[in-house]
């Protein structure tokens, strides 16, 4: 997943993550309740360590307290700026889902943020897509991504070697199924040639601008946008809002004045949105909600062609002519009959309704020198790496840990490393210091299973913490639903005792209880032959075997004990 805005932890662990993993616990203040969801939550997430990425921007200011830090062993987090200055603005999301035996890929481009704000106080735009995976990947059919997949690779660069890898990975599942037909990605990659002229395939005659952020325009970035997309600027219509209209009071819409002046004399079509507009049924009177979403409609001569897109309408966006973009921006093109946007808003007519404009001081303020950090933790060693332009002044690490305890070292030549192999005390943050800058990185856990598995779950009592492990190992693999009162010290009721039986039932039982476990290793095996591909997802699985061994071997009964066997045999024989 990508975001501009740092991602909020609280967002992914208490609504996006549970959402994603089809939790069936929620989060509570009853003690036993908030323990299953914390245990189902840090198991499901232990399972996928390593396969859930997020990259941003770098934090232009420190990092806000956060109340679950622990999140971030679970959910890698990577800045761009590796190579050269840049910004993380675009937003996608891939998910790689199996249901009954088959694979897909979904994806999502919008202009949502991994932030509460962007779902609690903004409207959104975006588009989503599932598709079927094939069984081979393809160049051919990698190929049919258009600029998605060179967008992909720069980003993955950006973020550095690990983040590389990770994006590799999506890549590879995209050359496993062909782009939809009728669908176009966009994409602003820093440092290279303008994206508009991605636009002019279209064949655009006029284009409607919806963004809440517009950028400082000057003739000379306008006339050379206009020529990149093949429209001129009388024919593009940016739809606006007046001083009265109540998305005025947030901080969400910006035009400066100047930018207001310089587009109006160079002909563009300012066009005022009613203040009773309204884009979907949910946004109704009395929504507080205020417009977050990038849309452009292009229309030509037969079609109208509908853009979904992270970009604001910026030189920084889009780049212009030879001005290249700064931002790395996603979007995708498909033809559209959605006329809403074309037909919204009027010249705006003074003193009825005058233009919004907002001057912002922030545009003003220098780059800072310190640019990117990472700091990556393989269970013996913690690596430190940072990027600045100022190459005299020296920088230093505070690596906090759980616990509260800290470490502080200076990096040689943009790089250190500190030892550290305590699992009890795992690294959390990276504070990088560079004269009065500052930029502070969650540290990404890059343990193997085996030394990932000893760190204690998040918010669970440790004397319930094993009991939990093994309860939901089961449960993944096709045993029993995990039973709150069924784990000792949660602090659930007692159950009455069993009623007796007739000795005849217990042979019955016997063999219940012996196909429940045989059906456990059998869900086991069919997980181990799909890992056979992917070395770190073997691991993972492999482990998840022996803790299922240990755990019937010391259960009672003839059936624990085959179950055993069984697995001791399938673990030696992939040995």
């Amino acid at each position: 997943m990508t975001s501009f805005e740092q991602p909020d932890a609280g967002l992914l662990v208490e609504h996006l993550l549970p959402s994603l993993l089809g939790a069936s616990h929620s989060l509570s203040q009853e003690v036993q309740e908030r323990t299953m969801f914390f245990g189902e939550l840090g198991t499901a997430l232990e399972v996928l360590h390593g396969r859930l990425t997020v990259i941003s921007s770098p934090p232009r200011a420190a990092r806000e307290d956060s109340q679950y830090p622990w999140l971030w062993r679970y959910v890698s987090h990577f800045t761009v700026g590796a190579a050269a200055r840049a910004v993380q603005h675009a937003k996608l999301w891939a998910f790689h889902w199996k249901v009954d035996d088959k694979e897909h890929l979904e994806l999502h481009v919008s202009s949502t943020n991994l932030t509460a704000s962007a779902f609690k106080g903004q409207l959104q735009a975006g588009w989503q897509v599932t598709l079927p995976l094939g069984d081979r990947t393809t160049q051919s059919t990698r190929q049919t991504w258009g600029d998605l997949v060179p967008f992909l690779e720069a980003l993955g660069a950006s973020a550095g070697e690990v983040a590389a890898t990770r994006v590799q990975r999506l890549i590879t599942l995209l050359g496993r199924v062909e782009c939809p037909a009728d669908v176009t990605f966009v994409a602003s990659i820093p440092g290279q040639r303008s994206a508009a002229r991605q636009l002019k395939q279209f064949e655009p005659s006029e284009l409607h601008v919806l963004t809440p952020t517009i950028g400082e325009w000057k003739d000379r970035t306008l006339s050379a946008w206009s020529a990149d997309v093949g429209v001129v600027p009388g024919k593009i219509h940016l739809k606006w809002i007046s001083e009265k209209h109540p998305w005025a009071a947030t901080t969400g819409w910006a035009l400066s004045t100047a930018a207001s002046e310089k587009l109006e004399s160079n002909g563009v079509q300012l066009e005022c949105l009613p203040n009773e507009a309204r884009f979907t049924e949910q946004h109704r009177d009395g929504d507080p909600r205020w417009s977050h979403a990038k849309l452009y409609l292009l229309r030509s001569r037969r079609k109208r062609w509908l853009l979904v897109t992270s970009a604001n309408w910026s030189v920084a966006a889009w780049g212009a002519g030879k001005t290249s973009p700064r931002n790395f921006e996603l979007g995708v093109v498909f033809e559209s009959e959605w006329t809403d946007l074309e037909a919204l808003g009027e010249p705006f007519e003074p003193p009825d309704t005058i233009p919004f404009c907002v001057d912002r001081a922030d545009d003003e303020q220098p780059n800072p020198a310190l640019e990117w950090a990472e700091a990556s933790w393989d269970g013996k060693r913690i690596e430190l790496r940072a990027r600045s332009s100022d190459l005299d002044t020296p920088i230093t690490t505070l690596v906090t840990f759980t616990g509260s305890s800290e470490e502080r070292i200076s990096l040689v030549d943009g790089a250190a490393a500190i030892p550290w192999k305590d699992p009890e005390h795992t690294p959390i943050t990276a504070r990088f210091t560079q004269g009065a800058e500052t930029l502070e990185v969650a540290v990404v856990d890059l343990r193997p299973p085996a030394e990932f598995a000893k760190t204690p779950l998040p918010e669970v009592d440790p004397a319930v913490a094993k009991a939990l492990r093994e309860a939901f190992l089961l449960q993944r693999y096709g045993g029993p639903v995990v039973d709150p009162e069924s784990i000792p010290g949660l602090g659930g009721g007692h159950r009455p005792p069993a009623v007796g039986a007739p000795a005849a039932d217990y042979s019955v039982q016997a063999w219940l209880d012996a196909r429940a476990a045989f059906n456990v290793v059998d869900r086991w095996r069919s997980a181990l032959a799909e890992a056979a591909i992917e070395p770190a997802l073997l691991e993972r699985v492999r482990l998840d075997g022996e803790e299922l061994r240990a755990l019937y071997a010391r259960r009672e009964g003839p059936a624990a004990g085959l179950v055993a066997e069984e697995l001791g045999w399938r673990l030696d024989e992939e040995a």
